[in-house]
């Protein structure tokens, strides 16, 4: 597995999240104004107060996501042998790039999804390498690989 790949992965996700993020505002921004020149009804000015408060709700999820794309940019993806922010690991036949939130995502052939540092489970595999054990909501696990 090459982790610059994987992170480049991640990040070209987070992107299109942001830029589907900031399209969905403009659109909601778009909506929400009413041409001052036309007569509108009250259920013209209800729609138009709901679709700004829309806009303003995706605005936080653009936000969200730019504060995530930054938080991987800021990662070392260097070489690891135990778990901590930058790893990549593998437990239950799962695949986690520890230290940030992300959706499942693809990269060569592979899916992965993000851990972030203030994830429950952190707490339970932080500086675990692999093939160390841990128990986690009832269960065990084994992990399988750190990277």
């Amino acid at each position: 597995m090459d982790k610059s790949r994987v992170k480049d992965a991640l990040v070209r996700q987070v992107e299109a999240d942001v830029r589907a993020a900031q399209g969905n505002v403009a659109q909601e921004d778009s909506a929400a104004k009413l041409d001052q020149d036309s007569s509108f009804s009250v259920d013209d000015q209800s729609q138009a107060a709901e679709a700004g408060d829309l806009g303003g709700l995706l605005e936080g999820r653009e936000q969200r996501q730019a504060g995530i794309l930054s938080a991987i940019e800021k990662l070392d993806f260097g070489p690891r042998s135990e778990v901590g922010p930058g790893a990549i690991i593998g437990f239950d036949g799962d695949r986690y790039v520890v230290g940030v939130v992300a959706a499942a995502f693809e990269c060569d052939g592979a899916t992965y999804e993000g851990i972030s540092a203030d994830a429950p489970i952190y707490a339970a595999i932080e500086g675990l390498h692999a093939g160390d054990a841990f128990s986690f909501a009832g269960r065990d696990h084994q992990i399988d690989f750190v990277s």
